[in-house]
Parts: structure tokens; C-alpha cells; sequence
């Protein structure tokens, strides 16, 4: 049996608390938060003890496992403990909010030999692992170019409203949009050549509206749109539109079934997408699935000994480096280069 200790009782922890109850050989054992309503509350509800501090926990040999689920501000601070703990890391995106913290969380690991991974989910979300799939097999020809969207109503829910704070969470460009962004480095699994991006800000919650073109090498275009200042109204969206040579793929979270696959030869066939109820109406997900196959692989690799092939440390700093680059052209006005 795995034992987990999940650092953070806000959604996010919430969410991967209830994955690790789908895994028949893993238990979450500690709920960590400075809150202590949170804490008893969320390890009451999967069994767990509830604590107020990380080191009671990091002394605790039968956890292997830290699960962390904070402000990104905090993220190098309790991934550098765990690591000198000698516990292996599942972290949430993304990874820091500099270059030299991330590299310095993945040293940390590296000195102490433990397994570290960061949750960028939507490498593991099944319309984007379907895209994935039918580019590397070829399904559908050679990939012409790509437009992704991801939309949210103002995140209010964070810890002290962190998610507003620009300073804190690097606005909807770092913590939003940088979802796309990794996943178009996966995608193609090259750096674009250039960036050029434009959007909307203001003093306290930093950039909150981000449009980009990336140039990506083989003369493939790409295009994200990311932005969490939509009207209260308005309900999350996250979707994209390839196109191939031999068809287009469009997804759209709000669709019924999310998933359609236009031919060039008249085909229409809309691919069924495996569903997990998440059971929790807090934030803009109740779709567990992405969660659940992002979980089970950090699990299965690490109880394994294998390194994780869809997401690696490196992986996560490379996104950060090319959402900090967008920003520099945001700042600018300028094309940048990257690759």
C-alpha cells in the first residue's frame, strides 16, 4: 500500500484526494493545511489524520509520497523539504514562478534522489492524448496548425484570493494559459521558433487575457487564446481545432460529445471519451478524468521505478521558460524568439 500526504486542502488537493480513492493500492494518510477547519474537513471525508504542519508528516516514514497542492509561491519551498526528506514529489502547475526556482527545485530532487513531477494535466486529458496519439501514429496526415482556447470566469476561490494577485500567481498567462502552452510543446515536441502574443492587464492581477502565435518549425502555425476575466456568467471552456491534411479535430468541453473528427472525404465520426465524475462543484472542473490518468501514471511509474514519459521535470521548466517569453513579447510588442 502507497501512503500519500496531500499538502493543501483547497480544490486542487480536494480533487487529487478523491482520485487516490479510485486506487485500490493507495491511501491517503495525511491532509496537511494551515487551515484547520480544511484539514479535519477533507481527512475526514478519505480517512486520513489531519495536520497543520509539513514536518510532522515529513517525519512519518510509512508516507512515501507528497502530494502538493498550494500557491505556486510556496511550491519550491515545500518541494526542496520533501525532497531532503527523501520523499517522492507529485506538484501542481505550475512549477515555480522563475526559472531559477524551478531549477533549483530540480536539483533539490536530483541530489536526493527522489521522483518529481509536475501536474500538467492536460498532457493526460483524453481529447489532447487522442490529438497526441493521431499526430505521432499519423492518422490523419501531417499537422498543419492548431488553435487552442481556454476561457474561466475570474477565479475568486483561491487561499487569500492568491489566483488575483499577479505577484503571486503570474496572472492567467502562468497559471492559466500555460496549460496550452506545455501542451503545444508535447504536442509537437519542439520549441516554436518565435512567439508573438498580445493581451490584457492590469496592476493587481497581472496579465488576465493572453492571445499567441506560435511559429513552429516544418511550417506549422499555432494559436492560443487563454483568459480567466470572463463575466461570472460565463461558463469555462477549454477546446481546440487541428487540422490535418486528411482531417480536422475539434474539441470543445461544453459539446456533447466533446470530441468530432472532420475528413476530407465527407467521414464524420465523433470519438466517446472515458468520464469520472469528480463529485465536486468547487472551481471549473468536474471531470475527474484527466486528474485520474495523470494520478495513476505518477503512481504506477514511481511504484515501478520507471521514469515518467509524458511529463518529466524538464518538461515543466521548458513551459515555464516559453510563458515567460510571451510575456516578454507582451511587454515588448515585439516577436520573440524561443527556439
Amino acid at each position: 500500500m502507497v501512503r500519500v500526504g496531500i499538502v493543501g486542502a483547497g480544490f486542487m488537493g480536494s480533487m487529487h484526494a478523491e482520485v487516490y480513492r479510485q486506487f485500490p493500492n493507495v491511501k491517503v494518510a495525511a491532509i496537511i493545511d494551515i487551515r484547520g477547519e480544511k484539514a479535519k474537513s477533507l481527512a475526514e471525508k478519505v480517512g486520513a489524520i489531519p495536520y497543520l504542519d509539513v514536518e510532522q508528516v515529513l517525519n512519518r516514514e510509512d508516507i512515501s509520497i507528497l502530494d502538493i497542492c498550494l500557491p505556486t509561491p510556496l511550491h519550491k519551498e515545500f518541494v526542496v523539504r520533501a525532497a531532503h526528506a527523501g520523499k517522492d514529489i507529485v506538484c501542481e502547475k505550475p512549477i515555480a514562478l522563475t526559472l531559477e526556482d524551478a531549477k533549483e527545485m530540480i536539483a533539490a530532487c536530483e541530489k536526493n534522489k527522489v521522483r518529481f513531477m509536475v501536474a500538467h494535466v492536460v498532457r493526460f486529458w483524453p481529447e489532447y492524448v487522442y490529438l497526441k496519439e493521431s499526430l505521432d501514429r499519423e492518422r490523419f496526415g501531417k499537422l498543419l496548425s492548431i488553435t487552442c482556447t481556454r476561457l474561466s470566469t475570474t477565479p475568486t476561490w483561491g487561499w487569500q484570493n492568491w489566483l488575483m494577485d499577479g505577484s503571486r500567481s503570474g496572472g492567467a498567462l502562468v497559471d492559466l494559459h500555460i496549460h496550452d502552452a506545455d501542451f503545444l510543446l508535447y504536442l509537437t515536441g519542439k520549441k516554436p521558433i518565435s512567439v508573438f502574443s498580445k493581451g490584457r492587464s492590469n496592476p493587481e492581477q497581472g496579465i488576465v487575457h493572453v492571445f499567441t502565435m506560435y511559429k513552429f518549425p516544418d511550417d506549422v502555425i499555432a494559436f492560443a487564446e487563454g483568459g480567466w476575466d470572463m463575466p461570472a456568467t460565463y461558463p469555462f471552456v477549454m477546446a481546440y481545432t487541428a487540422q490535418f491534411e486528411k482531417a480536422v479535430l475539434e474539441f470543445n468541453s461544453r459539446a456533447n460529445p466533446t470530441l468530432t473528427v472532420y475528413y476530407a472525404d465527407g467521414r464524420i465520426i465523433r470519438p466517446q471519451m472515458e468520464r469520472k465524475s469528480a463529485g465536486t462543484t468547487e472551481g471549473n472542473i468536474s471531470d475527474l478524468g484527466g486528474y485520474f490518468f495523470e494520478l495513476n501514471h505518477f503512481i504506477e511509474y514511481v511504484i515501478a521505478n520507471k521514469p515518467f514519459n509524458v511529463t518529466t521535470p524538464q518538461d515543466a521548466l521548458m513551459s515555464l521558460e516559453l510563458v515567460l517569453k510571451e510575456k516578454e513579447s507582451l511587454e515588448t510588442g515585439k516577436e520573440v524568439p524561443v527556439g
